[in-house]
């Protein structure tokens, strides 16, 4: 008999003074406090007191409850059963006393000083208990009462109310105010890592706001299961056989037994990419004459850098105007680097990372490190092969033909190695990332329809991008020429793919081109009355756009009517776990012990 999570985690209760909902109302406090503190009045005295005053009494009860919990045990039983949860309090301690030997030996710390310092490194230890109190609670709960297809969407629906609610407190916007329904189309488009923007992220946001957003993107973009499994199995909880079997179904993944190291390769790849590429990005921009601060290059480069590896398109328009530019004389996204190669070269390469999964990187990987080790190479999945192969092929297919369509438009003056670092993130970023360096609404018509296609291709599966995924295209294509040459099933680098899930790329191709075609068609009756400048073409690619996750646009996304706005929300948000949600679903075949006589439908 299989142990439900409430059993398996009933034995937590005496983790922290009071019962499991005691636990649940603290962890909820902490982030009403953090959520009073620094977005509604950030400057008022007496709130900044009494929220000071109300984390360290949070951390203390923390503290308590991991050290001194009321159920009697051994250290070593309550170390293996919450091992995270003593490991921040330990290195809480160790801050503290630290800290208090450094104020100790200078003698002349200010007082104020002191209690500022104390407060930060109380706000940042509450911050990970209350997080992981709740992500546990809700994974625990998520994966006993929820199927595996309904996880995902509501997952998401939950993180993107969050993000409009933060998004809507006064210190989140220079003016303290957002329409609802601007509010929840920024919240959506990070969540669900677009890109499509009704607001300048870096004019109508404050800092708050913006690290809101950033929150958003790369938890939307490693997908909300990704931390609740990452939280559930490191901070505390080993996940039984059908918590594991759900998760490995949300994700579509096979590693059933290496449930906690493919978490840990997810979290270790994301970490270890978006640091180097925020530092790359530091260096090129700080050899740039942008007259920036030091902080503030870090901010960007931190911001972009997850922003590309997520796919989101989210920029800070850093931008570097020319008035004699031509097309970059108002520059917007990256626009204003067009004429540094590094910037779109390194976007563009953080982008194809994020979008490949983390299953290809983490093979990769492995098979990086086993020929240094051996000198040998050893067999890649089919799946790996296909990724790469239907990546490569998308890459080099895509910047042939943005240089031969634009090399005497929107590249038109640029140096040779100019026009090929933006010809590369030109292919790139319509396959979901939705950064830019050339106007889109500049590029030919012909493109535009290429980077249609692109944008229904999308990433790869497990990846950080949306759209109905290369490994559907790859699949269907080998379908259609084992069709061809009359084979009974269909083959690729000699194995067999079964039909089962040749019925679940076709399915998500027809639901993926519904979905869009659906959208698109409400989208141009919505403005159609509007005296709006954007033609019909216009609207097609912002649907195809929000339903790729992609950010690209044409022009139209800020002159949308509320109506349209909930359209591209609505396409935003299926778009992004649509596919994810059917494979879910459609996982496992259902054993049927009868058959049906064949008919023939006449086809073509």
């Amino acid at each position: 008999m299989l142990e439900t999570a409430d059993e398996r985690y009933g034995n937590l209760e005496n983790r922290f003074p009071g019962n499991k909902t005691t636990r649940i109302l603290l962890a909820v406090i902490v982030l009403l406090i953090l959520t009073i503190r620094f977005g509604f009045a950030p400057d008022s005295p007496d709130i900044r007191i009494a929220g000071d005053i109300l984390i360290l009494a949070a951390s203390l009860l923390y503290l308590t409850g991991v050290l001194l919990p009321l159920e009697i045990k051994s250290l070593k039983d309550r170390f293996g059963e919450e091992k995270w949860l003593f490991l921040f309090s330990f290195i809480y301690i160790g801050a503290l006393v630290t800290f208090t030997v450094k104020t100790i030996t200078n003698g002349n710390i200010p007082s104020t000083a002191v209690f500022s310092a104390v407060v930060m490194i109380s706000f940042a230890y509450s911050v990970l208990c209350s997080v992981r109190v709740l992500l546990a609670s809700f994974g625990s709960w998520a994966l006993e009462h929820l199927s595996a297809s309904a996880i995902l969407p509501v997952s998401f629906a939950i993180v993107i109310a969050f993000g409009t609610v933060m998004l809507m407190l006064p210190n989140s916007t220079p003016e303290g105010h957002i329409s609802l329904v601007d509010a929840a189309f920024t919240s959506t488009s990070a969540t669900c890592v677009t890109g499509l923007v009704v607001r300048d992220t870096a004019v109508d946001f404050t800092l708050f706001g913006q690290v809101i957003i950033l929150i958003l993107i790369q938890v939307g973009g490693l997908g909300i299961m990704t931390f609740v499994a990452f939280f559930a199995l490191f901070l505390g909880h080993n996940a039984g056989l059908r918590e594991s079997t759900s998760l490995t179904r949300v994700m579509d993944s096979d590693f059933v037994n290496d449930l906690k190291k493919l978490m840990g390769s997810i979290i270790g790849w994301t970490l270890t990419i978006e640091t180097v590429g925020a530092f790359i990005l530091y260096i090129i921009w700080d050899g740039q004459p942008v007259n920036w601060t030091t902080n503030f290059k870090i901010w960007q480069s931190v911001f972009h850098s997850i922003s590309a590896f997520c796919n989101a398109g989210f920029s800070l328009n850093p931008v570097m105007a020319d008035a004699s530019s031509g097309f970059f004389s108002n520059p917007v996204n990256l626009e204003g680097f067009a004429h540094v190669p590094g910037i779109a070269i390194t976007i563009g390469t953080l982008i194809v990372l994020g979008g490949i999964g983390f299953m290809v990187l983490t093979t990769l990987g492995a098979h990086m490190m086993h020929r240094m080790k051996s000198g040998t190479s050893r067999r890649m999945s089919v799946q790996v092969k296909l990724v790469l192969w239907i990546t490569g092929i998308l890459i080099i297919s895509g910047m042939a033909l943005f240089l031969i369509l634009e090399w005497n438009n929107t590249l038109e003056g640029m140096s040779f190695s100019q026009k090929i670092a933006n010809a590369y993130l030109g292919s790139v970023t319509p396959r979901t990332a939705g950064f830019n360096t050339v106007p889109t609404s500049f590029i030919t018509p012909g493109m535009l329809w290429f980077c249609l296609i692109l944008m229904f291709i999308g990433a790869s599966p497990g990846g950080t991008g949306g759209g109905v995924k290369t490994s559907t295209v790859g699949v269907l294509f080998m379908s259609v020429i084992s069709l061809v040459r009359n084979k009974p099933a269909t083959e690729i680098w000699k194995r067999k793919i079964p039909s089962h899930d040749i019925k679940r790329t076709a399915a998500l191709l027809f639901l993926g081109f519904l979905a869009f075609s659906i959208s698109a068609g409400s989208l141009i009756i919505s403005e159609q009355n509007t005296a709006s400048e954007y033609g019909t073409f216009d609207y097609i690619f912002e649907a195809m756009s929000a339903f790729g996750t992609v950010g690209l646009s044409t022009g139209p996304t800020a002159d949308l009517t509320w109506t349209g706005k909930v359209i591209i929300i609505l396409t935003m948000f299926v778009g992004r776990i649509g596919p994810a949600a059917l494979a879910a679903a459609t996982g496992r075949k259902n054993v049927i012990r009868y058959n049906y006589p064949e008919t023939r439908i006449t086809i073509g």
